[in-house]
């Protein structure tokens, strides 16, 4: 008994020092450069090099760049979750399961240049907001599958059986049933995904990113700038001349990023309360 209460107290204050590390980075990073904010930092273009001016191009290309990649990822994220779950009781789910769980632990370099050789070279894409948006796709494709296929394995097995009993097909059972059950987790793994998408930088700066932009993207052809990319090219060339704008972009991304977390966290709260 004394050794339960020791264990707990051990992992108790683990708990309390990861989740005050993170509040800490995440406030750190948003006071840092929320004294830079104002109405031309988010609706002018950078002016001067990238010293002045705004990042509006980059904010309009982030959402560009994050409602396609949602597009193509959603839909066969979700049906290979439901197939892994449903269907892949046999070789072909064994081989697609094992695909999944590899490219979750794929560095996101990697993508990055999978999708310069495929989508930029291959497809001749070149550096576009396409190119990219099919990048990421292939990024949140594991986390919006695997989400969907734990979630709709936790339903109960009565569901399913009284469903059946009832005289429902298989595809009625899924759709009608199961998806209804599971919505909570599926959505929240797609606004975590959608987070993380957000966020990242190597494969966007090989696939659809360009260092400055003088107009916003007219077609999905054309290439972008992101909130992410800015904020690497803006440290890596100007240094201390521009690091004001550096630390004015991480605070938006990451405040973006929390919202959209804290989103995740109400939806499946309220959902799980009704």
């Amino acid at each position: 008994m004394k050794k339960d209460k020791i264990i707990s107290f051990i992992f108790r204050i683990i708990s309390y020092i990861i989740f005050f590390t993170i509040v800490f980075i995440f406030a750190f990073v948003i006071f840092d450069g929320i004294k830079y904010f104002s109405i031309d930092f988010f609706t002018q273009f950078p002016k001067n090099m990238m010293t002045e001016g705004g990042i509006l191009p980059a904010i309009i290309g982030t959402i560009y760049l994050l409602t396609t990649t949602l597009i193509i990822s959603i839909p066969f994220g979700v049906l290979t979750g439901i197939f892994l779950s449903e269907y892949g009781n046999n070789k072909i789910g064994r081989l697609l399961d094992t695909a999944i769980t590899s490219l979750s632990g794929v560095p996101s370099i990697v993508y990055g240049l999978f999708g310069l050789a495929l989508f930029s070279i291959a497809l001749r894409l070149r550096t576009s907001l396409f190119s990219g948006a099919l990048t990421l796709s292939v990024m949140a494709l594991p986390i919006i599958s695997s989400a969907t296929r734990e979630a709709l394995s936790s339903v109960p097995d009565t569901m399913r059986e009284s469903a059946y009993a009832l005289g429902a097909k298989k595809t009625e059972v899924i759709y009608n049933v199961l998806i209804p059950a599971a919505r909570t987790r599926i959505i929240t793994a797609i606004l975590i995904g959608a987070g993380r998408v957000m966020g990242e930088t190597a494969p966007v700066l090989l696939t659809a990113a360009v260092f400055y932009s003088t107009h916003m993207p007219k077609s999905i052809k054309d290439p972008i700038m992101t909130l992410s990319t800015h904020i690497y090219n803006v440290a890596m060339a100007y240094g201390k001349d521009a690091q004001w704008m550096a630390k004015g972009t991480s605070s938006f991304l990451m405040l973006l990023i929390l919202i959209i977390y804290l989103i995740a966290f109400r939806i499946r709260r309220k959902l799980n309360a009704k």
